[in-house]
């Protein structure tokens, strides 16, 4: 689990990166830190902003270790020997006797930047946001694009400038059902000369030109750390975040005191924005006890948002009218904002809290029901929770001292929700900490990457996990002959019958289907799972959609149809709406 520390040498960093015309060269200096063992006796204590001194000499590592210098210019020769990438394409790599068991990180690549915000898109490439290409706190100058059909080197990168005006360091994000553009909500904002102040700006990336746009019209509040969800009705929902920061003064700057967005707002793509003005909550998404630090929620099959806060409570939002917000009697352990967590089934979330514990919370009747499952093997603060394909939860990255290498994670974990239990899996090259992310990409394979912005590493890097249902059972370690899907929809709706054609006629045993992700701080607040009613008539198979769409909100989806030796096909995009 843990690594001893390792001392890493200053030595200067060279890496290449394409943008739209030019290459990029940038040159960083990685200073004489620690990439293990002790930090400062507070470090751990500090809040983000008063981070950023002490760690602000972090080595960054580019994917061949913190200091190594970087050419990505050759990476795709280089990747291809390591047997990593295909010719053009991310292929499933061979793995030890265990791939079966545990599954197979592939080697590290390098990122743009630090991509501690990452969306999937409608067309498999991957959005993503939140620093420098130094790995600097920052995202007013840049933002990136990775085509995973170019493979990993620079040719797949693309870095983007930021002309908008908004840094979008800690904003919101969700992917539109309608256009499939992203929408960014919020962000950074500098007042006095410190940092982590909120702007209310509206930005929206567009896929189809790579393009940011701010938008004329702004939220009511501003907001730094909000969560953003999906409706029924296709609209957009945000909750939470703050707004200034505490700020003690000095004898430049007056001081600042803390002040919350407790009152949501919805989004609505043709007619804007609205205000829930009677659902105003501290307790629930706002001052209270971190409540509005990216809240877990999600929209639940009653037709309302469902939201869990740090101190175990459930709390329930109708986005109807100006809006109406009640509490739960129901109660759960204690948790935290660093803490992941994942809507497995319909109205069923799996929901990581203090000390390693987990809990699965029922939302689906008139009040919740909380019961224990199996512990992780440790308090995993700043890991991810990634839904698979086949709808087991993948838990990377974190570390029991907080935002440090002292107690980090490298091994991975696997929930069965058939049996409540977990699984240990293959072990990372790289811590995964603050600031780091783990998506579910249409080939079932997991994006990993990120973390630093501040931290003990600066992530400039990415790994692939490939999970054991992408191998053989015989112990040879050899990828597992995947069914095909080679005809599918792209778009349907609710309770739809929708043909899929297979490559050949072996007996499918689940199709499932799973939401895009859009993840960031510990939580991605899109990811959801189903499987679907089905049948099979040689090649051709009858899938029935979700019924309703409290159960499935509309938007973008991965088609999986999976096989009796639960092997997955690589997946098939489907709208719903």
């Amino acid at each position: 689990m843990s690594r001893p520390s390792v001392v890493e040498k200053k030595s200067p960093v060279y890496l290449t990166y394409r943008t739209g015309r030019h290459a990029l060269k940038l040159v960083a200096i990685a200073a004489l830190a620690s990439c293990g063992g002790s930090v400062s006796p507070d470090a751990s204590s500090l809040t983000e902003e008063d981070r950023r001194g002490a760690m602000a000499e972090a080595p960054i590592d580019y994917g061949a270790g913190p200091g190594v210098a970087v050419d990505d210019d050759q990476a795709d020769g280089r990747e291809s020997a390591l047997g990593v990438q295909g010719a053009l394409a991310i292929s499933v790599p061979t793995g030890p006797s265990d791939a079966h068991l545990k599954g197979v990180f592939g080697a590290p690549f390098s990122w743009p930047i630090i991509p501690l915000h990452t969306v999937l898109l409608p067309d498999g490439r991957v959005f993503s946001f939140g620093s420098k290409p130094s790995g600097i706190q920052g995202a007013l100058l840049n933002y990136a694009v990775w085509d995973p059909a170019l493979g990993m080197g620079s040719k797949a990168k693309t870095l983007l400038t930021n002309s908008t005006g908004t840094d979008i360091f800690c904003a919101g994000q969700a992917l539109l059902p309608g256009t499939g553009n992203v929408l960014l909500v919020g962000g950074d904002r500098i007042v006095n000369g410190q940092r982590n102040y909120a702007n209310n700006d509206v930005n929206v990336f567009a896929p189809a030109t790579n393009s940011l746009t701010k938008q004329s019209q702004s939220m009511a509040y501003q907001r730094w750390y909000a969560t953003v969800i999906t409706t029924a009705s296709g609209e957009q929902a945000v909750i939470g975040g703050r707004i200034d920061r505490f700020y003690e003064g000095d004898s430049q700057y007056p001081p600042t005191p803390d002040t919350y967005a407790s009152t949501p707002e919805v989004y609505n793509a043709a007619t804007g924005w609205r205000t829930l003005t009677t659902a105003n909550s501290d307790a629930a998404y706002g001052a209270r006890v971190q409540a509005w630090n990216y809240p877990r929620a999600w929209w639940a099959p009653q037709g309302n948002v469902i939201t869990f806060n740090p101190m175990g409570e459930i709390w329930s939002l109708d986005v109807n009218g100006t809006g109406a917000v009640t509490q739960s009697s129901v109660t759960m352990a204690s948790g935290a904002p660093t803490l992941p967590a994942a809507m497995f089934q319909p109205g069923k979330i799996l929901s990581v809290r203090d000390a390693g514990q987990a809990v699965v919370v029922d939302i689906n009747g008139a009040d919740p029901v909380v019961s224990s499952t199996a512990p992780l093997v440790g308090d995993r603060q700043y890991g991810n929770a990634t839904i698979l394909a086949d709808g087991k939860v993948w838990v990377n990255g974190g570390s029991s001292t907080g935002n440090d290498l002292v107690g980090a994670f490298y091994d991975s974990e696997t929930w069965n929700p058939a049996t409540g239990t977990w699984t240990v899996g293959a072990t990372a090259q790289k811590a995964r900490l603050y600031h780091s992310i783990s998506m579910l990409m249409p080939d079932g394979s997991v994006l990993t990457g990120g973390g630093g912005a501040p931290g003990p590493v600066t992530q400039l890097n990415a790994e692939i996990y490939f999970p054991p249902y992408l191998y053989k059972t015989d112990g040879s370690g050899l990828p597992a002959t995947r069914p095909g899907i080679v005809t599918a929809p792209t778009a349907a709706t609710w309770g739809q019958n929708i043909a899929v054609a297979m490559n050949n006629k072996n007996a499918v045993a689940r199709m499932t289907l799973v939401r895009f992700g859009a993840v960031t701080h510990a939580f991605s607040n899109e990811q959801r799972f189903q499987d679907l009613s089905f049948t099979q008539t040689g090649k051709n198979i009858s899938v029935t959609l979700p019924s309703a769409a409290n159960v499935a909100p509309p938007g973008y989806y991965m088609l999986f149809a999976i096989d009796a030796n639960g092997v997955p096909s690589k997946a098939k995009i489907l709208r719903v709406g």
